[in-house]
Parts: C-alpha cells; structure tokens; sequence
C-alpha cells in the first residue's frame, strides 16, 4: 500500500515539473518480466517505477543504501541490493526467486549512472537472469532526466521534460548455449536502447 502511495505522489510531481510521457512499442507481456533501462540520473528508478503498469523490485547498487534519504526509499521498494563492478552471485540468486514468484525485476545494466549520459556498455547480469528465468527482457529508453539531474548532483532542476519509451519484449532463445545467447541478448537489448534514444 505504501508502495502504490509513494508512486502515485512520485508520478504527479513527473507529471507536473516534468511533463512525463510514457510511450509503449506493445502491451507488456503476462507474468513477470525483466526492465532494462538506459541510467542518466538518480531520478531513473523513480521514473522507471512511475511509467510502467506494475510493482518493479530493482537490483540497486549497494553503495545507495550510504546515502541517508535513499536507503529508507530502497527498503519501501524491496530493492535487492547488488555489489559494484563486480559478479554478485547472492543478489542474482534473489532476484531469480523473485521472478519465480512473479515479481518483475529492474536493472540498469551500465553498471551506474552515466558521467556522459550516454550507454557506453553494458554488464551481463539481465541477460543472465532472462536465460535462467526464461522470462522477457523489457527495453526502456529515459530521455531527458540527465538535464534536470545529471551524475554528480543530488538537487533536481524545477523544470524539464522526461520521455520514456517502452520497447517490445525481447524473449531469451532457451535452445541455444547461455554463453552465447547472453552475448545475443546483450547486443539486441543494447542496440534496441540506442535505437530508442535516437528516436
């Protein structure tokens, strides 16, 4: 209940301050998926939460939870707490019972915030996650929130605009070997993030 509160307040303030528009390529696929979004700012999650039609549980750096107005926030969401820059074998594990159980996850797979605003590259651990679940990837382009609040800064701008588009579902090749279809994925759900951006 406080989940759904918290969002509907989050997603009035968008709406108000930051003309938030939300573009779907399709309906969202039954069952849990996995939402894979571009990072530009702290706003990101928030904005992810708010545009989507349903709970997501994020896997969220661990080094958020030393930010004091964050942590409380991080424990409303549930969020699974992951380790930096490198292989977190515990955290993927909870988040693959999570998506057993039914829950949607979300995941910025830069690793961090970009200092450009731009995606560089992209960690593996969706893809991974899609291929033991079996569940779809859900591509998501942010676009604007780099401006109101880029890497480095922890006050917004009063005034922006924050478009997101919803791409169409990317179901995981069960058929093949997980190496490379980890690879397939990577480079499908990378491109079609790019090909958003640009739109």
């Amino acid at each position: 209940m406080l989940y759904r509160i918290l969002r509907f307040i989050a997603r009035l303030i968008l709406k108000i301050f930051y003309s938030l528009e939300v573009k779907y390529e399709k309906n969202l696929p039954e069952g849990a998926c996995i939402f894979v979004a571009n990072h530009q700012s702290l706003l990101d999650p928030v904005v992810v939460v708010c545009s989507v039609k349903r709970p997501v549980i994020f896997l969220a750096s661990s080094e958020l939870y030393k930010i004091i107005f964050l942590k409380p926030v991080l424990k409303i969401a549930k969020a699974i707490p992951i380790k930096k820059n490198s292989p977190d074998l515990n955290a993927l594990k909870q988040a693959l019972s999570r998506l057993k159980e039914g829950d949607s996850i979300g995941l910025f797979p830069e690793g961090g915030i970009s200092p450009t605003g731009k995606v560089e590259k992209m960690h593996e651990g969706a893809m991974y996650l899609a291929y033991k679940s079996g569940k779809p990837i859900v591509p998501i382009a942010i676009l604007g929130t780099y401006s109101i609040l880029p890497f480095g800064k922890y006050i917004p701008k009063i005034k922006g605009k924050i478009r997101v588009k919803i791409g169409e579902p990317i179901y995981p090749n069960l058929n093949i070997d997980i190496k490379a279809e980890i690879g397939e994925l990577r480079d499908k759900v990378m491109q079609k993030i790019l090909k958003m951006l640009e739109e």
